[in-house]
């Protein structure tokens, strides 16, 4: 019992200091002005049309992060657009979170792990959605479930943007 305690705490601290090497850039989005730190091993890909927000890929293609801002054209509440988000997932998602201006869904979804979280911008009649995505591989899990943590954590937008 205590190899196994000593075991897992060594893959532990080894994920720890392999994420802490990870090194960071911060993408910032002029059209809605959000931002969000996203690994330099990620390729960012060409901007869409509209400049709504960007794609990071992998070399390898298996990890894929998107992040965009959009109006609020349908005028779905944030608990409307997270019912529509959860019908997504062909299994209930292991993690569910619904708070007033955010939420946050992650799961299994066509095999591997997606994570989703959305915050809302209300201002009159023009709200905006700020969403971001990461998929990659289960068997990544251990390297990417704190660089999600990261991204997750600095996923933010200016309240006074004129977006």
């Amino acid at each position: 019992m205590k190899n196994r305690i000593l075991l897992i705490t060594i893959l532990l601290a080894f994920a720890s200091i392999a994420s802490a090497q990870e090194k960071f850039s911060t993408y910032s989005n002029e059209r809605f002005f959000f931002s969000i730190d996203y690994p330099d091993a990620l390729k960012m890909q060409p901007p869409p049309d509209n400049d709504d927000g960007r794609t990071f890929l992998s070399d390898d293609g298996k990890v894929e992060v998107r992040v965009w801002g959009q109006y609020n054209a349908e005028t779905k509440t944030l608990d409307e657009r997270y019912l529509l988000d959860l019908k997504g997932f062909t299994e209930k998602p292991s993690y569910m979170v619904l708070k007033r201006d955010w939420y946050v869904l992650s799961g299994m979804k066509e095999g591997n792990i997606f994570y989703e979280k959305t915050l809302i911008r209300r201002r009159g009649d023009t709200d905006i959605f700020f969403t971001f995505t990461v998929t990659y591989p289960p068997a990544m899990k251990a390297k990417f479930d704190p660089i999600v943590k990261r991204m997750a954590d600095s996923f933010k937008f200016d309240p006074n943007g004129d977006a």
